[in-house]
């Protein structure tokens, strides 16, 4: 009885060790590569959603003041607000944003942008009097892509997994221009506490002709779908210490159980001019702040095609980026139109 209980107990301390042993293997198996896989795993949760947020962009004390001369005017912006509703749903979109612009001389000017994909036409509609229909996908500004809120714009039109998986992925990705004088290096830093939350360090170092200039760090939210719950950005010229941009989530929103979307952020700008001071100066800030969203998006085909074209606008026709057609919508070259010649 003592001997059988005896190899009950060290049984027990072996299995103990070995249960151990493998919870310590794979925390040592963390790697930048499987933390990747995550965030693309992650991403796909996120592909059908029905979005409302608001966009808006502040300068600050250390935002350029540019005297212009009166004949060559360019408006420089103080504030910008976008009313973002952006929809992805089984591969097609819609976006539609309303924006207020407020510049530095104290005028304002309103814009509107309205954009679709149907599985094979992409249809945009510019200030109410601007269209292009182009065949094909063609990306947007105003894609909302959770993982990369902080990066969201024209240089980095990609979802963060492509940011992160090399620059054949970068090149291969659709609407990004990538030059070849450009390549990244990345390293995982180990974990990290942020705002209670446990995080995952990734650096991505930005070489321009072999030499770093520029670092991007993102802290992944592990509980919040490996979302960025905090991401800084470095000129390496200027200080390997001192971040050029912070941003941070400064609020969450859990939309259906496991499922987590940033409710609330800010990403500020320093002036780097001044930070090679001393002096941490804003130079402007962005937020965002989520209105609406639903990972179940249920909307008619008819919904990412239906595009009224004012009459009077110019309507050019696009196809492999050339313009293959104009006109002016209701004018006799209109194809739609009662005065457009019929075809022979």
């Amino acid at each position: 009885m003592l001997k059988s209980h005896s190899r009950f107990l060290r049984c027990s301390a072996l299995g103990f060790l070995f249960i151990m042993g493998l919870t310590g293997t794979l925390k040592a198996e963390i790697t930048f590569e499987t933390l990747v896989e995550q965030v693309k795993h992650n991403e796909t949760k996120y592909k059908n959603i029905d979005l409302k947020i608001d966009y808006t962009y502040q300068d600050g004390p250390a935002a350029p003041r540019i005297r212009i001369p009166e004949k060559n005017e360019v408006l420089i912006y103080a504030t910008r607000t976008n009313s973002i509703w952006y929809v992805s749903q089984e591969g097609n979109y819609r976006v539609e944003v309303e924006s207020v612009n407020l510049f530095q001389d104290g005028s304002s000017r309103n814009s509107n942008h309205i954009k679709m994909y149907d599985g094979k036409l992409t249809r945009l509609l510019e200030q109410d009097h601007i269209v292009n229909l182009i065949q094909g996908y063609a990306g947007d500004d105003y894609h909302i892509r959770p993982h990369m809120l902080f990066l969201r714009g024209p240089n980095y039109y990609m979802s963060l997994s492509t940011l992160l998986s090399g620059d054949k992925a970068i090149t291969d990705s659709p609407d990004v221009n990538w030059s070849t004088e450009f390549s990244l290096e990345y390293a995982y830093r180990g974990e990290a506490d942020f705002n209670g939350l446990k995080c995952h360090q990734i650096w991505a170092t930005l070489h321009k002709n072999k030499k770093p200039v520029r670092r991007l760090e993102f802290w992944l939210a592990a509980d919040r779908n490996f979302i960025p719950a905090r991401y800084c950005s470095y000129q390496l010229k200027l200080s390997e210490d001192q971040p050029t941009v912070e941003g941070e989530v400064l609020e969450w929103i859990e939309v259906s159980p496991g499922f987590w979307f940033p409710k609330e952020t800010k990403t500020t700008s320093f002036s780097p001019y001044l930070l090679k001071t001393g002096q941490k100066i804003v130079q402007w800030t962005k937020k965002y702040q989520t209105k609406e969203v639903s990972l179940t998006p249920r909307h008619e085909l008819s919904f990412f095609q239906n595009l009224e074209i004012p009459d009077g606008a110019l309507v050019y026709e696009i196809e492999n980026r050339k313009i293959i057609k104009s006109y002016k919508k209701g004018s006799a070259k209109d194809p739609e139109s009662a005065d457009a010649p019929s075809s022979p």
